[in-house]
C-alpha cells in the first residue's frame, strides 16, 4: 500500500479557502441586505411628504427596520471576522509573517484568532445578540399591537444560555 506524503495532507488545508471566499462574499451580501433594510425603513419614515409619514406608527416601522438592519450589518462583520479567522487558522502556513503583517496593518484585536475556539467564541458572542435584536423586533412588534408569540419568551433565555456558555468557553480558556 502506498503511503501519503505529508505535505500532500497538509497542502487539503487550502479548501478551506472555500470557506474564506464564500464566508466574505455572505459578508458583502449581508451589508447590501443592511443597506437596503435601511433605505427601507429611511423611506417609510419619511414617506412621500405626507404628514402621516411622521405618525408614531411610521416611526415604530421604521425603528422596526433600523434594528433589522443592524442585525443584518452584524451578520456581514461576523462573516468578516470569520472568514480572516479561518484564512489565518488554516490557510497561513507562516505564522510570525501573518502576525507582522497584521500588527503593520494596525488590525484591531478583535481579529486576534488564535484558536478555532476563539472563532466558536465570536460566533455564539453574535449569535446571542442576534437572538437579542430578534427579541426587541418581537417586543416592538407588540408594541404596534401584535399578539406576543408564546415562544418569544423562550429568546431572552436564550440569550443567557449563549452568555452563560461563552462566559465557560473563556473561563476554561484562562485554566
Amino acid at each position: 500500500m502506498r503511503e501519503v506524503p505529508v505535505k500532500s495532507v497538509f497542502a487539503a488545508r487550502y479548501v478551506s479557502i472555500i470557506a474564506v471566499l464564500f464566508g466574505a462574499l455572505g459578508a458583502v451580501f449581508m451589508f447590501v441586505v443592511g443597506a437596503v433594510t435601511t433605505t427601507k425603513a429611511i423611506g417609510v419614515y419619511v414617506g412621500t411628504g405626507d404628514p402621516k409619514a411622521f405618525s408614531s406608527d411610521a416611526a415604530l416601522e421604521a425603528t422596526v427596520d433600523v434594528v433589522t438592519a443592524l442585525d443584518q450589518f452584524l451578520l456581514g462583520l461576523f462573516l468578516l471576522v470569520f472568514a480572516f479567522g479561518v484564512y489565518s487558522l488554516f490557510v497561513v502556513a507562516d505564522r510570525e509573517t501573518w502576525t507582522e503583517a497584521r500588527e503593520e496593518l494596525r488590525a484591531p484585536d478583535w481579529l486576534k484568532i488564535a484558536s478555532v475556539t476563539d472563532l466558536k467564541v465570536k460566533l455564539l458572542e453574535v449569535v446571542a445578540v442576534i437572538i437579542a435584536v430578534l427579541f426587541l423586533k418581537v417586543v416592538l412588534d407588540v408594541s404596534k399591537g401584535a399578539d406576543l408569540p408564546w415562544n418569544a419568551i423562550i429568546l431572552p433565555a436564550a440569550v443567557v444560555l449563549f452568555g452563560l456558555t461563552v462566559w465557560f468557553f473563556r473561563k476554561a480558556e484562562d485554566h
